[in-house]
């Protein structure tokens, strides 16, 4: 993953395909050329970036050999190798003798996205999955996937992070990018940068839309997920089942309400009750005031099932239920949504939604390379199946 942050922050990278020493060397000359190592500055030892870049020290050692030949790194004897100021500029990184094509920003495709992640995700963070579908399909087409991280282990307000989405899709334009594919989060703003950056790059949206920009979509099946998911808790007896979500204008989280709603009015029972509950990520302990009051109602009364929009959700849900005093899956059964979280925090095990993370990688890129070859070819929207996987939270 090759990753570059416009303001100078930049995590750590790979890129697939290069020999091992060949890769690194991309990836450092990219730092060195974004200013994350300035002109004089002495690198990191090869113990700090053979551990970022999870390679042996040898291919550091080779990758900053290669450098020094090409005048990218100076090295003096027994000092840190340090950066060249002649270095800053992306087409002196010449992969050519492995075979691929030179690094320029034409072939260059940038993944707008929060990088993510967190304790309790496993096998990569959806974020990072979504990279691995991107970069095969673009390194067998001649060009490199670029990952611009919205920075943070959590988004920032939205105003920083609509701040953050426009200096990232300003550098796409600026150093003329080959396409991008945006993961919008402040996606009420930049509505005017999204649609000029349309214009000039191809562009494929995920997950979610900006309203007024024409674009190549991807994204899941939000409402039959969650219409399935409802279906069994309904199948297996529940009646009072609450539906735990945020509460946003956007497709994908009205998608998962409806499904809901649709599964529990086609069950055409009576005895069913649904209720939506609104609980904001790190909600403090104030707006747990009416799901706290549902979930305080004698048995009988209070609801036997949960559905939350998310999996983290659900772990909110998890803690916050067992601090009413109940237990997963005894009195409250759960669900979540997006398979990162595969175990909660007790260690039982989360049923929840797959989300085929690498296919939507593969198909934006698909889709791009159809629009690269194509510009007028009629815009597509695709949307991808997802898998219920049922574990102990829903014995």
């Amino acid at each position: 993953m090759l990753t570059v942050d416009p303001d100078k922050t930049v995590s750590s990278a790979r890129v697939a395909r290069l020999p091992a020493a060949q890769r690194v060397a991309g990836i450092l000359s990219e730092r060195i050329r974004s200013g994350q190592y300035a002109a004089g500055e002495m690198l990191p030892t090869e113990r700090v970036l053979a551990d970022d870049l999870h390679v042996h020290r040898r291919v550091v050692r080779a990758a900053i050999d290669q450098l020094v030949n090409d005048g990218i790194v100076n090295r003096r004897p027994h000092c840190r190798p340090t950066a060249a100021e002649a270095s800053r500029h992306l087409d002196r990184v010449d992969t050519s003798r492995s075979g691929s094509p030179r690094i320029s920003a034409s072939n260059l495709v940038a993944l707008i996205m929060w990088h993510g992640g967190g304790p309790l995700e496993h096998a990569g963070t959806s974020q990072q999955r979504i990279f691995w579908g991107m970069n095969q399909l673009l390194t067998n087409a001649g060009y490199l996937a670029v990952f611009l991280d919205l920075g943070g282990a959590h988004p920032d307000t939205e105003d920083e992070t609509a701040d953050r989405e426009a200096a990232h899709l300003r550098y796409v334009l600026d150093q003329n990018f080959g396409g991008a594919v945006f993961y919008p989060y402040a996606y009420r703003h930049n509505r005017e940068l999204a649609k000029e950056v349309a214009q000039s790059v191809p562009l494929v949206m995920i997950d979610r839309k900006i309203q007024g920009l024409e674009s190549d979509f991807v994204g899941i099946e939000n409402h039959n997920a969650m219409f399935e998911t409802t279906q069994l808790l309904l199948s297996k007896g529940h009646r009072r089942i609450v539906y735990v979500t945020n509460w946003e204008p956007i497709d994908s989280v009205q998608d998962r309400v409806q499904g809901y709603l649709d599964a529990i009015r086609g069950a055409n029972d009576p005895d069913i009750i649904d209720s939506l509950l609104t609980i904001p990520a790190g909600a403090p302990d104030r707006q747990w005031i009416v799901f706290d009051a549902i979930f305080r109602l004698p048995e009988g009364d209070r609801p036997t099932a949960a559905i939350c929009m998310a999996d983290y959700t659900a772990v909110s849900v998890a803690e916050r239920l067992m601090f009413l005093g109940l237990s997963v899956p005894e009195d409250v059964e759960l669900t979540g949504f997006d398979d990162i979280v595969p175990t909660l925090p007790n260690g039982l095990g989360l049923t929840t939604v797959a989300q085929p993370y690498e296919q939507i990688g593969s198909s934006a890129v698909e889709l791009l390379i159809r629009r690269i070859k194509d510009p007028s070819a009629p815009l597509s929207t695709v949307k991808l199946p997802t898998k219920l996987i049922i574990r102990a939270s829903t014995p």
